[in-house]
Parts: structure tokens; C-alpha cells; sequence
């Protein structure tokens, strides 16, 4: 029995052969990157505004708003403890700021399917969330009220493990 896979004098690598190593290599490439192009869209869909334009047109206020912020030289400070979300808030002399409506919205690094809304309460000198957040990676944003004006926002990013 004649083995067609066997290269000899009988059996050259012929036009045909390399047609179908071409076509297996890129089909190969072509079929891993669709899988993959796939996959991303269905957990990230890379939305970040809903409306660029509409971004745009508030983008110099924004900048106003984050300048307004720096200028205060507030700071916070977030740390998970036994994935449970704590903010401290503190003026430009390190003194805590209370009385402020504090949220924040977590969501994975790559993927909306999880993102939530959380409120932070007044815990001393800080606030602390009512419940507690699966272990990963996480991006907190943070936002501080006074009175309904915003009068702090910052991103953070935590990592909550299995341990805590």
C-alpha cells in the first residue's frame, strides 16, 4: 500500500502539497484569531461612553471639575479588607472628611457583566460598603457629594483575594 504521506523520489513535494500547508497555516491563524476576536466582544465591549460626541462637548467642564479637585488637595485612600470597600477621605492636612454621600462602581478590568453600585456609610473616620466583593481584580471609582455637588472623584484599582 502506497503511503501518500511519505516524501521520496516516487512522491515529491508538489504544488498541491504546498497549496494545503498554506491553506492549513492560514486557516489555522484566521480560525484561532476570530475565536479570540469572539470571545473579547462577548465579555469587554469596549464601551466607555455611550456617546463620544456628547463626551466631548463636556469635556472642558470635566477638566474644570478635575482641576477644582487637585486644587483642594484632598486625598483618598481605598483599601479592601476582607473584600469589603473602605474610603478615607482626607484634606490637604491629613484631617478625615465627614458628612460627605459616598458611592462608588466596581466592575472587572475586563468585563461589564459584573459591575455594580455600591454605597459607602460614614464608619468613623472613613466609609465602608454594606457588603463585601467577590476576590479579583476590581475598578473602584469613587465619588464623594456634598450638599449633590460632586466635590471628589478618583479611580482606583484593588485586588481582592481569597485569603482575606
Amino acid at each position: 500500500m502506497r503511503n501518500p504521506f511519505r516524501l521520496d523520489d516516487a512522491n515529491p513535494f508538489t504544488g498541491r502539497h504546498m497549496l494545503a500547508v498554506v491553506f492549513a497555516f492560514f486557516g489555522t491563524v484566521i480560525a484561532v484569531n476570530l475565536v479570540m476576536a469572539f470571545l473579547a466582544t462577548g465579555t469587554f465591549p469596549g464601551l466607555v461612553v455611550r456617546n463620544s460626541y456628547v463626551a466631548s462637548q463636556n469635556y472642558n467642564a470635566r477638566l474644570a471639575e478635575t482641576r477644582a479637585h487637585e486644587a483642594r488637595g484632598w486625598r483618598m485612600t481605598l483599601a479592601s479588607v476582607a473584600g469589603v470597600l473602605e474610603a478615607r477621605i482626607a484634606d490637604r492636612d491629613g484631617a478625615p472628611l465627614r458628612g460627605l454621600a459616598v458611592t462608588a462602581t466596581a466592575g472587572r478590568p475586563s468585563t461589564t457583566a459584573e459591575d455594580r453600585a455600591i454605597a459607602l456609610v460614614a464608619d468613623g473616620d472613613g466609609y465602608r460598603a454594606a457588603e463585601a466583593l467577590p476576590p479579583g481584580q476590581w475598578v473602584v471609582a469613587v465619588e464623594a457629594r456634598a450638599d449633590g455637588d460632586l466635590v471628589h472623584a478618583e479611580r482606583a484599582r484593588i485586588h481582592v483575594s481569597r485569603e482575606e
